[in-house]
């Protein structure tokens, strides 16, 4: 097996980079292959939605590094995603990334279904409610299946060293990851307290008995004790195979058509409002 560290913080020798290294080594040292990727290294910029890659099938336009990094990664069998946390979310060099989602379509069929693992860092102050879900936004994006997905604190340099429980949770989901197939793991209905899927524990109010998973869609009934996902909406989540083709096909595509018939009343707006 070949596993992907993807190293999201600009930080040298800080938390990210020292965990990075820490889970290199660890899975050197189970006989497996294993590379860092610093996302510091590739020039990454903001997409600026010409849609050329949808409409016309054309590569990006734009002089940056996105190519060559994404080679990189769909070499990978199972990726490892580290983050800092950054105002309660992830870092804008991740961001940027996943704000090139239409492009990644073209990646998804040879990642579906591969082992994930993402791993937030933070300060031990309560400041991380979004870094997660969207990390497993980003790693659902490209088609990984999720196996594990935590924070471990620390602010300063090497801090997350200290962090003996969380260290040991780390040591299982490697040993779990180069399991031989993690990822034919079936779900079975019990109660949780986060999203099966996407490990999110944040949640939208459907109605007073059941929520739904912003980050997946996945829904479940809402008990006093926990939330019950049912085994056919955690099947049937947003990132289905089927549900991004639907989505590309019947969505994404149809925007140009839509806007066409829309364009007359659009100008016709332009010139009522002076824009």
């Amino acid at each position: 097996m070949h596993a992907v560290i993807l190293n999201s913080s600009f930080r040298r020798r800080g938390n990210s980079e020292l965990l990075s290294k820490l889970i290199l080594k660890r899975i050197e040292n189970n006989k497996n292959s294993a590379e860092i990727i610093n996302l510091r290294d590739y020039k990454l910029l903001q997409c600026d939605g010409c849609m050329k890659c949808v409409f016309k099938n054309e590569r990006c336009p734009l002089p940056d590094d996105f190519y060559s990094l994404m080679e990189k990664t769909v070499k990978a069998d199972a990726l490892f995603l580290i983050a800092p946390t950054y105002v309660t979310t992830i870092p804008g060099s991740l961001k940027l990334l996943m704000d090139r989602y239409l492009l990644m379509s073209s990646y998804f069929e040879k990642l579906y279904s591969k082992p994930a693992v993402s791993i937030g860092v933070a300060s031990p102050i309560d400041w991380f409610s979004f870094q997660l879900p969207l990390m497993n936004m980003f790693l659902l994006g490209l088609g990984f299946k999720i196996i594990d997905s935590f924070l471990i604190l620390g602010a300063g340099p090497g801090e997350v060293l200290l962090e003996g429980d969380s260290l040991s949770r780390l040591d299982y989901a490697i040993k779990k990851i180069l399991s031989p197939s993690p990822q034919l793991e079936e779900y079975k209905e019990k109660i949780s307290t986060h999203c099966p899927v996407c490990f999110s524990m944040l949640f939208e109010r459907i109605d007073q008995e059941r929520i739904r998973c912003p980050v997946c869609h996945a829904q479940a009934k809402w008990t006093k004790k926990g939330f019950i996902f049912s085994k056919e909406s955690v099947k049937n989540h947003r990132w289905t195979k089927e549900n991004i083709e639907e989505h590309f096909k019947n969505w994404i595509l149809r925007t140009k058509e839509l806007f066409r018939k829309n364009l007359p009343e659009i100008i016709s707006k332009k010139k009522e409002f002076g824009l």
